[in-house]
């Protein structure tokens, strides 16, 4: 029975929440969870991909199409007003996968790498929020249904204060590489919602 879900972009907060459940629970009771995008630098999947392995944990893929036919259907690149492919890319299969594994098996915590430093909009989101309480799903993404709560799945934000030395730090070496090669964002390659500069 897993205990704890955690979703995985390759990226180091979603890392850091995975090694830190592995602090709390046994490998067997911490499942990774890999929303693919199809978008995604191959470095990345080579990272996640040694993640497993890394940490002795079973990481499952799963896909609600890619990021080129979410462009083509809605004839525009995401951006900050239209994030199609975190929605139906990322939020929809999951809560669709969260729903399965509880019907299963009962209830089980997701702990989501999120982090106030990030930007304006999650210091602000998430500001009365405290890092080892656990959340209906509904009030930390209003996109996931109240339906989750009731069934045992309850969210938690394990290192919203954490700067990103702190992240650094903590992975010791561990991240995707492609942190080294200078780029700030690893989650779909390149983010089409984060600038020009960037694409």
């Amino acid at each position: 029975m897993y205990k704890v879900v955690v979703p995985i972009s390759g990226g180091k907060d979603s890392q850091s929440c995975l090694k830190l459940a592995l602090q709390e629970y046994k490998p067997e009771e911490v499942l990774g969870l890999f929303c693919d995008t199809n978008f995604e630098h191959p470095l990345t999947y080579e990272h996640v991909a040694n993640l497993a392995k890394l940490y002795s944990v079973k990481i499952e893929t799963i896909s609600g199409g890619s990021v080129e036919e979410k462009v083509l259907k809605y004839g525009r690149f995401p951006g900050g007003g239209a994030r199609h492919c975190t929605d139906e890319l990322k939020i929809s299969v999951s809560k669709k996968f969260y729903k399965q594994l509880a019907e299963k098996q009962g209830g089980f915590q997701v702990w989501y790498g999120m982090r106030l430093e990030e930007s304006s909009a999650r210091k602000k989101r998430y500001r009365d929020k405290i890092d080892s309480e656990l959340y209906p799903p509904h009030l930390v993404l209003s996109k996931y249904p109240q339906y989750l709560a009731k069934m045992g799945v309850m969210f938690r934000l394990p290192i919203m204060e954490w700067t990103n030395k702190n992240v650094f730090d903590f992975l010791a070496g561990e991240h995707n590489s492609l942190y080294d090669a200078g780029f700030d964002r690893v989650g779909c390659f390149p983010c089409l919602a984060s600038g020009d500069a960037w694409k």
